[in-house]
């Protein structure tokens, strides 16, 4: 990714006037960035050029602006790729209080939001997915640990029977030790119970969320 960048002595405070090149329209990209400027309490606006760049002023400290350029370049968002930034910074005006997005044709508009939201509804369901088969894995590994303590209690129960008529004392603290794997058995089973139970409460929220947004 190129970037050119022209410094310009000033006051501490400083106006950078950024033209981004890429695939930075129609994915939400200006959403990004008027995200991470409000974070860091810069004053500007963002918004899309006929020539496919989107164009952004930002007003803030030096090393402010300097870290907003950074991150202003996502890597991992699959709609967004930034190929090209270049900078020119200038004195600061001081005319923004906040940072915004400046829209263009309503109707172009309308139609880039409603693509940006098919997109994050994907992401959305990509990410219930992916905790749904984090749960599977999880209840996969709660029934390996059950089948084993059952199986642990079982061959219990089956020593406890051979040694029963000769060793009486042991044959009590073996029942013992039984009831408490069947009682730490029962617990587990609760447990898991109760996780599944939030997981499903969880995905429910998120479906609800979907069908409310």
């Amino acid at each position: 990714m190129n970037r050119k960048a022209k410094n310009m002595k000033g006051d501490k405070k400083q106006r950078a006037v950024i033209s981004v090149r890429g695939r930075v329209q129609k994915g939400g990209y200006r959403d990004l960035v008027a995200e991470i400027a409000n974070g860091l309490n810069i004053g500007g606006i963002a918004e899309n050029m006929p020539d496919g760049t989107v164009r952004i002023i930002a007003e803030a400290e030096k090393g402010t602006l300097e870290q907003f350029i950074t991150l202003i370049e996502p890597s991992e968002d699959p709609m967004i790729k930034v190929t090209g930034i270049e900078v020119d910074f200038e004195p600061a005006t001081n005319e923004f209080e906040y940072f915004d997005i400046k829209y263009g044709d309503f109707g172009m508009e309308g139609f880039e939001r409603i693509g940006v939201a098919a997109v994050y509804l994907k992401r959305i369901d990509k990410k219930q997915d992916q905790m749904l088969g984090k749960q599977d894995q999880m209840l996969g590994k709660q029934d390996e640990t059950i089948s084993i303590i059952k199986s642990g209690v079982d061959e219990m129960r089956e020593f406890r029977t051979e040694t029963q008529q000769n060793f009486g004392n042991l044959d009590i603290k073996y029942g013992k030790i039984a009831e408490n794997m069947e009682r730490i058995l029962e617990e587990l089973k609760e447990e898991r119970k109760e996780y599944r139970e939030s997981i499903e409460k969880l995905v429910n929220a998120i479906l609800k969320s979907k069908e409310e947004g």
